[in-house]
């Protein structure tokens, strides 16, 4: 009995061990600006506090912000939460072009890259647990009428705020933006998985015979 229990554990962690040298370590990239600040968190949760922050835009208009290397541990889900801050009248907008490199990770749109638009994020005024609203969309990056092409940042991303902020509409305060990232299993840690179960399944039957 106890041989054949350490014969269970043995081969459940080589199929543990297996399993975790099929998957790569993922990671989180961005490029990203806004009109005027903006803060980017990576949370396991809708409530975001310092320790949490990826990257933090500080100049009122500029260049475009970008960050790397950011590491996912694997099956956790997360939020990908941004605060952008528009800090006098006029126009505002956040604009961003993300990427997830390794296994085991989608965002919202079930891909691996996520540009800023109308379907895949939602916005509110008020707060990252608030409910969430459709941004409303000032155009693509690439036609840009106010800002002008945003460099390092996909044309087809769009420029979207909590509501149309041109020169016209545009007054001072956040806007607080939210899409997920999901934990996937990558199929061939999942097919691994499934044949090592078939392993412990054969070892638990020559147990009881």
């Amino acid at each position: 009995m106890k041989r054949m229990g350490t014969g269970v554990r043995t081969a459940l962690t080589a199929v543990l061990a297996g399993t975790s040298m099929l998957a790569q370590a993922a990671s989180l990239s961005g490029s990203f600006t806004a009109d005027d600040y903006a803060t980017v968190y990576l949370s396991t949760d809708l409530v975001a506090d310092a320790s949490e922050i990826i990257s933090d835009k500080q100049t009122t208009w500029g260049g475009t912000q970008t960050f790397s290397g950011v590491a996912l541990t694997p099956g956790q889900n997360y939020y990908l939460l941004v605060l952008a801050r528009n800090v006098f009248s006029g126009p505002a907008m956040f604009v961003g072009d993300f990427a997830l490199t390794g296994d085991g990770f989608r965002f919202s749109n079930g891909g691996q890259a996520l540009l800023t638009n109308t379907t895949n994020w939602t916005v509110n005024e008020s707060g990252f647990g608030a409910a969430g609203q459709t941004p409303v969309s000032l155009g693509t990056n690439a036609s840009l009428q106010i800002w002008g092409a945003r460099p390092a940042i996909s044309g087809d991303a769009e420029a979207v705020w909590a509501y149309y902020a041109d020169w016209a509409n545009g007054y001072n305060g956040p806007a607080y933006f939210v899409t997920q990232i999901t934990a996937v299993p990558e199929p061939a840690a999942f097919a691994m998985f499934a044949a090592g179960l078939g392993v412990l399944g054969t070892i638990a039957r020559r147990r009881r015979v």
